[in-house]
């Protein structure tokens, strides 16, 4: 290096114009350019293409080592991942290329690892001849670090994971015992209807029998029979008084069970519901952690994790949770800090004072809030104060990670 005596900036010169092969570099960086630049799906292509054969399985650590050990000899699979690092990174070879100093150098590696570009960057760096040793040893420390802070992630993450589709099964399970409940009182009920539609049919056809024998003892009467059949005629009012009754009960219980069975309806409604919000909530957030796992974006987009990403965007919105519990608003910051936003909170007025409340609003793009754990003074104040400055507000059910990112996905979408 050589600093001009009219400049502070240092220039970084060498005697190679030519850019770096992988079996060029030294021993101590093939781990971490095989590890960090290829992923596992492509080691196994290269090792198909190029017939890589192993005693017993070939196992993801397998696969790394066979890689790494062999990279320092221009063999043609390591040829073969040269060619194929080049391509795939080409934009930032192009951009690193341009530059002459260690300002821009550093410049050009900070804004990688804002983007999260750094597989990218790592490439362009390591092989680039005008990059100083200093400068060398600091880009291949920090992707190192970054290997372990991934592994950490991914490994909380992936116990989030399970315990959320635990929650899945139980939640199916549930509703599908619910369901087979009612379905089954539903059929129950319509057996009874059709019984009790039934006598009633039997008792309108025995009362159509007592009116015409009514009719038939007038005509008697007419022909001087009365005295004979004065009995008989009691006996058959009675009986008719009788049937009346029974069926006036019977469509009293009729109208009972149809009652029943709206009700019934109504919570089979309810229930299914709350299961389809339930489900929708577990989408949601399985979603969210699929993305946050799949490296596929990472590796290659270079607009993954940016404001330009499409994906679950907010676009650098400040959104506000009101009430809840406090325990869980580090995962509920981490998650909107995930989808390009800012996260503000309030306790609804338990500890944070109520005036604080006023002057957080100010300061949020959209609001979410939870229906079972925010007082009534809140949720008023933060209703009025959306309604006059058209600001967006969700109402989430639970005070839940699930209906949390639920209703986020609704402020990004």
């Amino acid at each position: 290096m050589c600093s001009p005596s009219n400049s502070s900036t240092t220039l970084i010169r060498s005697g190679h114009s030519t850019r770096k092969k992988l079996w060029q570099l030294e021993k101590a960086f093939h781990c971490s350019v095989i590890g960090t630049c290829l992923t596992l799906a492509e080691l196994r292509l290269i090792s198909e293409k190029f017939h890589v054969i192993v005693e017993g399985d070939m196992t993801d650590y397998k696969l790394h080592s066979i890689f790494v050990n062999s990279a320092g000899i221009a063999t043609p699979p390591i040829r073969y991942i040269q060619k194929l690092l080049d391509k795939k990174f080409c934009h930032q070879i192009k951009r690193y290329s341009k530059a002459r100093t260690s300002e821009e150098f550093e410049q050009l590696w900070v804004d990688s690892l804002g983007s999260g570009d750094v597989a990218a960057a790592f490439w362009a760096l390591i092989t680039n001849p005008r990059l100083d040793e200093e400068m060398l040893q600091r880009v291949t420390g920090e992707v190192h670090m970054l290997s372990h802070i991934s592994g950490a992630s991914t490994r909380k993450d992936i116990k989030v994971l399970g315990k959320l589709k635990e929650q899945k099964q139980i939640a199916n399970e549930a509703y599908s015992k619910s369901t087979s409940s009612m379905a089954c009182r539903l059929r129950k009920k319509e057996a009874e209807i059709n019984q009790l539609k039934e006598n009633d049919t039997q008792q309108k056809e025995k009362i159509q029998a007592l009116e015409k024998a009514k009719k038939r003892l007038d005509e008697l009467e007419k022909e001087g029979l009365q005295s004979q059949l004065e009995l008989k005629v009691n006996n058959l009012t009675n009986q008719l008084y009788t049937t009346l009754s029974r069926a006036n009960l019977a469509n009293n219980r009729v109208s009972e069970l149809e009652l029943e069975i709206n009700v019934a309806a109504d919570r089979h409604k309810m229930l299914e519901q709350a299961a389809n919000e339930s489900r929708e909530e577990l989408m949601a957030v399985e979603s969210t952690l699929s993305r946050l796992l799949n490296n596929h974006c990472s590796n290659n987009c270079d607009k993954s994790d940016t404001p330009e990403c499409p994906l679950s965007n907010l676009k650098g919105l400040n959104i506000l949770y009101v009430g809840g519990r406090a325990s869980q608003c580090s995962f509920f910051k981490a998650l909107v800090e995930q989808h390009n936003g800012s996260f503000l909170y309030h306790d609804g007025g338990k500890e944070d004072s109520k005036a604080r409340l006023a002057n957080i609003l100010a300061q949020a793009d959209a609001v979410l809030c939870p229906t079972d754990c925010v007082s009534h003074d809140a949720y008023y104040r933060i209703k009025k104060h959306c309604e006059n400055q058209a600001k967006q507000m969700i109402m989430i059910p639970h005070a839940s990670l699930s209906s949390f990112a639920k209703g986020l996905g609704e402020i990004a979408a």
